[in-house]
């Protein structure tokens, strides 16, 4: 009996001095590198990346196993222009075993901006593609290839990005995607592959009827194969589908009409503008243009007079409608008009110094 109360003793003895001993080197030790760790992460929180970036060092040391003091080492090689030493230390936990999912895919977040900063795209693309299939709902790596893919003109491409993307965010509209069919299509036209352009330019109409750069393309790509009257009809389709933006295709119109010997439809183009825009200023400009080519003086003094009482600042108008005048050898109207222009500037510029002087009585109180 007593021989075991003595071998209990001695166990106990042997316990009791490991734990002191475990106590005294290893917990204190442990809780140093955390203590230098929170002061690392202090240090960054103040801007004191220097510091900072001693201590992590002093950690990683210590710990081999702390992932996050890597990144953050990384990460201010990189904001110090180094990015090139950034991608080495993060390149080289990839290829530790027993990361986590969130682990892998912060890793690659900094592999990405490495490689950005690097100019390296392909492979920023590349670690971005890694994200999506560890996370395929992951939206930052989505919105990031999809800027990547952009910068790099590949079009199809991105339109799939930007679909699923939509998808994602639970967005059911198609207009979005409008945008890449468009540029998909423009590459085309570069091409002179105008048949091929024109099913994409229509696909982006499918996807947003109200695009306006593929109305115009459309008709410009007719216009380069000589088809003018199909030109004119797409030009007529972006008034009615978007008659606000319909004054964009004014001038091409005009050009084109006056090819077509068909000059006075301009009238008529330039109406229905304005029945669903009265003030459009480039639709009544080409009315006053269109009716003094006519000879109908009276009804092109009328549209100027109107756009100098809606644009008194704009030059244009004022010496269209002096040229007019003088070609009517009417001198009375053109000096009315100057002195009405000038009574104008007058009252801007009294406003102005009013405004000058409440200013100043306020700062005086």
């Amino acid at each position: 009996m007593v021989e075991y109360v003595v071998i209990f003793l001695a166990l106990f003895i042997i316990a009791l001095v490991s734990y002191l001993l475990y106590d005294r080197y290893f917990r204190k030790e442990k809780r140093t590198e955390s203590a230098v760790y929170v002061e690392a992460l202090q240090d960054l929180l103040d801007g004191k990346q220097e510091s900072a970036f001693t201590k992590l060092r002093q950690v990683v040391t210590e710990d081999s196993t702390n992932i996050d003091a890597y990144l953050r080492l990384g990460h201010i090689l990189r904001e110090n222009k180094r990015p090139d030493r950034a991608l080495q230390v993060h390149k080289d936990l990839t290829l530790r075993g027993g990361l986590g999912e969130r682990e892998k895919v912060e890793i690659l977040r900094q592999l990405y901006f490495d490689y950005f900063d690097l100019e390296d795209f392909d492979m920023a693309q590349v670690a971005l593609k890694e994200v999506i299939s560890i996370d395929s709902h992951n939206r930052w790596a989505f919105v990031k290839l999809l800027e990547l893919q952009q910068k790099n003109q590949k079009w199809d491409e991105a339109y799939d990005t930007a679909a699923t993307l939509l998808k994602l965010e639970s967005n059911k509209s198609k207009k979005p995607l409008a945008v890449f069919k468009y540029h998909m299509a423009e590459q085309l036209l570069k091409k002179r592959e105008y048949h091929k352009a024109r099913i994409l330019f229509k696909e982006a109409l499918g996807l947003d009827p109200t695009y306006v750069p593929a109305y115009l393309a459309i008709g410009d790509s007719y216009c380069e194969e000589k088809r003018f009257e199909d030109a004119v009809n797409f030009w007529n389709k972006l008034i009615e589908a978007v008659p606000a933006q319909g004054h964009l295709v004014i001038d091409r119109l005009k050009r084109t009409l006056f090819d077509l010997g068909r000059f006075g439809d301009i009238v008529q183009i330039c109406q229905n503008i304005l029945m669903y825009s009265p003030k459009n200023v480039e639709a009544r400009c080409c009315l006053a243009e269109f009716y003094e080519k006519k000879g109908d003086l009276d009804a092109a003094e009328e549209l100027l007079v109107e756009l100098v009482e809606d644009a008194p600042g704009d030059s244009r108008y004022v010496m269209e409608l002096i040229r007019l005048y003088l070609d009517k050898a009417d001198t009375k109207n053109v000096y009315d008009l100057l002195r009405r222009i000038e009574r104008k500037r007058e009252e801007r510029s009294s406003r102005t110094g009013d405004e000058h002087t409440d200013t100043s009585a306020i700062g005086i109180q």
